[in-house]
């Protein structure tokens, strides 16, 4: 039976086997003895993207949802993690991390964080959640995600690919209109240049057009 660490693009975490590209943190969410989740979906202010690989001279971890040890959240590619309301992680991915903060035109992590989480927790309150907020796809930037109902998509050209846990699918025209997933200040880092690693099979889907 796979856990529930597995984070799509609405920032909603479900039980899949499959783990993806990148390991996030948004503190402890999980009840050790039975390896659950608990209600609550965020236990901290730095919803970070980390990466999978082990730091140098590191022990390997022992296994997931550990007591005392914070809750692994697994997503398709960094993309799916922005989407979420994560951003790069400074400790283990710091080049990314002042890469993301510079074009996102923040000079405090503090700020960046305070500024993904006000948006993410209206959208994500158990009680009288706010509606994501309406867009034209086409003037998203390239890496941003919009939804249509209960799917997922990401932009990229003037294509959209839907999301799965597994990958990408083919492309399909970009809609009139849809919602965006994306926070605010993810856009802005997107649109100002900033590449987050996409998994393989966006790669592949693209050259299907």
């Amino acid at each position: 039976m796979p856990l529930q660490n597995r984070v799509d693009p609405f920032s909603r975490i479900h039980a899949y086997p499959a783990r993806g590209l990148f390991v996030g943190n948004r503190g402890i969410l999980h009840d050790p003895e039975t390896r659950s989740l608990k209600h609550q979906r965020w236990a901290t202010e730095g919803w970070v993207i980390c990466t999978l690989e082990p730091r140098p001279n590191a022990a390997p971890r022992p296994g997931l949802m550990l007591p005392s040890r914070w809750t692994e959240l697994f997503f398709l590619d960094e993309a799916v993690g922005l989407a979420a309301g994560h951003r790069p992680c400074h400790s283990c991915r710091r080049a990314a991390a002042r890469a993301f903060r510079d074009a996102a035109g923040v000079e405090r992590v503090s700020t960046l964080n305070r500024a993904i989480n006000d948006e993410m927790k209206r959208y994500l309150r158990a009680r009288s959640p706010e509606p994501r907020p309406t867009c034209v796809p086409r003037t998203l930037p390239d890496g941003a995600f919009f939804a249509i109902g209960d799917q997922a998509y990401l932009k990229w050209g003037d294509a959209a690919f839907g999301f799965g846990f597994d990958g990408y699918a083919p492309p399909t025209p970009l809609p009139e209109e849809a919602q965006r997933l994306t926070p605010e200040i993810s856009c802005l880092a997107l649109r100002n240049g900033y590449r987050p690693t996409f998994h393989p099979t966006l790669e592949r889907m693209r050259g299907r057009k």
